[in-house]
């Protein structure tokens, strides 16, 4: 405040006061505040917004916009639940993406995701679009992280089921199951049965076809062929060394030579010269003996060897077949091939042992080119052991046709594929 003294002058003469008079001076009043006061957290601080009371479901710092629209704090619908939603009624986060009710990023199917965009269940972990546990690579998993197959059978990296040992499998029986989570595909075999009739899903299964020695050339010329045309990458020194060092890792007695596949196309003798390199010491039935009129049957029926011998036999050349096509599958070499050597077993029983083997090599090599091309290739596993001497030898031939089949029908569509890749000349 500012004291001001007052002079007065009366007809020339100056008049002054014992006292100074002091008047203030005092600045213009600032206009009402216009700050709110504290709000109740609905809006204003009668829970009201623009004179329309907010429900109580509104979050805190709720309004109407412009549109007469209940909006939260970010401006973003507000479903009566109170929680945010877009224009079409679809749960929402923060960043405006689509949600489930556990607050799940969902894709445009409604199906959670992660921020990578790949289906997950609801506690974020990674599933195929029927709902089964996947690993980063697609293949299915267990509680555990394990591999196993779509009937929940633990598996190795090549889809081929395996026993409680970790090796692989040779029937149903000694097949391991997975920790597995319960689902629809893994339900008990009458169930599924069931199931499947009642959506009139029922499907017909049948096998596929034997494969014939002239299909095996067939194959091979072909993937000499795609090997030629650079459609099958091809580095021969490596591919033989990979290739030998697989093979006799799980097979004895067999040794790499020419095949010369290419030479054999057209030609009439093309399966007759197959079947030699595949099959230099064949099977031969013994001679039947003469039966007494007095002999007693015995306890167990004896095999039909004359049957029996020539399957092997045929076995033998498709297996070493689709086990060469394998190998010029993945390695690209269609010169050198695998067959028997001098020390291939004569014994039936071991011959068995190690056709089985052969065919855990192609199963083997040839499920990653499968992946490569989409092709399904899931091989084949018998129901039950087969029994144990030459009474099971019927079961494991049957058992190695099939396996035989199954290859055969993989790499048969994988050359397809193949062969519709090619630009059209």
């Amino acid at each position: 405040m500012k004291l001001v003294t007052i002079v007065c002058e009366v007809n020339d003469m100056a008049i002054t006061p014992n006292t100074p008079r002091t008047l203030p001076i005092t600045s213009p009043k600032p206009p009402p505040s216009t700050i709110p006061k504290p709000s109740n957290g609905s809006g204003n601080s009668s829970g009201s917004s623009g004179g329309r009371k907010l429900p109580s479901y509104a979050p805190p710092g709720s309004y109407y916009n412009n549109s007469g629209k209940l909006v939260n704090k970010q401006g973003q619908l507000l479903n009566d639940k109170g929680q945010a939603v877009n224009k079409q009624g679809q749960l929402i986060n923060a960043n405006n993406q689509p949600i489930n009710q556990r607050g799940q990023r969902v894709n445009d199917k409604g199906q959670a995701i992660n921020d990578k965009g790949h289906l997950i269940d609801a506690q974020g972990r990674l599933v195929n679009p029927v709902g089964r546990l996947v690993n980063t690579e697609g293949h299915l998993i267990d509680r555990d992280g394990k591999r196993v197959n779509r009937d929940g059978i633990l598996v190795d990296k090549t889809g081929r089921p395996l026993d409680k040992d970790g090796k692989v499998a040779r029937d149903k029986t000694s097949a391991a199951k997975g920790n597995n989570e319960p689902h629809e595909q893994l339900l008990p075999p009458k169930l599924t049965q069931r199931m499947l009739e009642w959506k009139n899903k029922a499907p017909t299964t049948p096998g596929p076809p034997k494969m014939t020695i002239a299909e095996a050339t067939t194959r091979m010329v072909d993937a000499t062929k795609f090997v030629k045309d650079g459609i099958i990458p091809s580095s021969p020194s490596a591919g033989i060394i990979a290739r030998d060092a697989a093979i006799s890792a799980v097979v004895t007695g067999v040794i790499s030579a020419p095949l010369n596949i290419g030479t054999y196309a057209g030609s009439t003798s093309a399966s007759e010269r197959i079947k030699a390199s595949y099959l230099p010491q064949p099977l031969v039935p013994p001679t039947p003996i003469a039966k007494s009129s007095v002999d007693r049957p015995t306890e167990s029926e004896q095999p039909d060897l004359e049957t029996l011998y020539p399957r092997i036999n045929d076995a033998q050349v498709t297996g070493f077949a689709v086990a060469n096509t394998s190998a010029a599958l993945e390695y690209g070499e269609t010169k050198v091939g695998l067959i028997p050597g001098q020390t291939w077993p004569k014994d039936p029983l071991e011959r068995m042992d190690q056709l089985e083997n052969l065919l855990d090599y192609a199963e083997e090599h040839t499920a990653p080119v499968a992946e490569g091309w989409k092709v399904f290739f899931k091989p084949h596993l018998a129901d039950k052991p087969a029994a144990p001497g030459m009474e099971g030898l019927e079961d494991r031939i049957a058992t190695i046709e099939e396996r035989i089949s199954v290859v055969n029908e993989a790499q048969k569509t994988i050359l397809e594929k193949m062969n519709k890749s090619q630009p059209v000349s």
